[in-house]
């Protein structure tokens, strides 16, 4: 109970003090011109993310409801969130996110949240490149800054009181986790206590070979895991929400071979201050 009243006090004081905020108009300068990114401040969340942000109303297109093989009284009142970023490079502290996506593997109504943001700085060619997010699509003033609050609101229409939220990403730990905490560290605020993280990555390391003299080190990435598993997702490759329907495929079939159930997966779940010590 004191968790839920100090979550409920953090998403009160985040709604109640989050003034409304121009986004600045990025469109068509040169790199020259753009902000450095060592000059941004820490500020309140921005409220203009309504119009450009995207709740899906409907399932994923092939994704079901996950079902894990020994059932928790308990387990289907918990969001499991599958999510991903992508980002304007790999270092967390030098760089921003550029897009955002989850799907509430527990499915149902309004289960899928996709947005682009705008880093406030320039998208480097090569990142470009691989994740086909450039300047043209994110640096324009229509397309908001900040994730959080509608991120918030759609964790807060899916969490039932008292009960942990499950966030599941391909390498949490070391890429999605920090850059999510930098995120609310720039706003002033912390990630709330009763979020728990899941590493597929580390899952993956834990899967049978399928041959004698398979070398695992090879196997841990996403797109090794779809070629195990026989996964092919249409759309523009390595864009946020395609590879979170990637991983909730790859998630269901590492549960089966994992044997997971409610209660593993929570052993395998790391708390929200883990992240902490990439902020320092």
């Amino acid at each position: 109970m004191a968790l839920l009243l100090r979550f409920n006090q953090l998403r009160n004081n985040i709604w109640s003090s989050c003034p409304a905020r121009l986004l600045m108009p990025h469109a068509g300068l040169s790199s020259g011109k753009l902000p450095d990114p060592k000059s941004y401040e820490r500020r309140l969340f921005s409220t203009r993310v309504q119009e450009t942000a995207s709740l899906d109303r409907t399932c994923i297109s092939g994704i079901q409801p996950l079902e894990f093989q020994q059932t928790s009284e308990h387990e289907q009142s918990v969001p499991l969130l599958i999510f991903d970023i992508k980002t304007t490079g790999f270092l967390q502290k030098r760089n921003r996110i550029t897009e955002f996506a989850v799907h509430d593997l527990w499915a149902g109504k309004n289960n899928t949240f996709e947005t682009l943001l705008n880093p406030e700085m320039d998208v480097p060619n090569y990142i470009a490149a691989v994740s086909n997010i450039n300047n043209d699509l994110v640096c324009r003033p229509d397309v908001p800054s900040d994730v959080l609050p509608l991120l918030l609101a759609f964790v807060r229409s899916r969490q039932t009181p008292g009960k942990p939220v499950i966030w599941v990403a391909h390498n949490v730990k070391r890429f999605d986790g920090p850059f999510l905490a930098q995120e609310f560290d720039r706003c002033s605020a912390q990630i709330p206590e009763d979020w728990l993280f899941v590493d597929t990555y580390c899952l993956a390391r834990k899967l049978p070979k399928l041959l004698p003299s398979e070398d695992k080190r090879h196997l841990h990435d996403l797109g090794s895991l779809c070629k195990r598993y026989g996964i092919s997702v249409e759309g523009p490759p390595h864009r946020a929400m395609q590879e979170v329907m990637k991983l909730c495929q790859v998630f269901q079939k590492m549960s089966f071979d994992l044997k997971l159930t409610y209660e593993g997966l929570m052993d395998e779940a790391i708390e929200a201050s883990y992240f902490s010590k990439f902020l320092k």
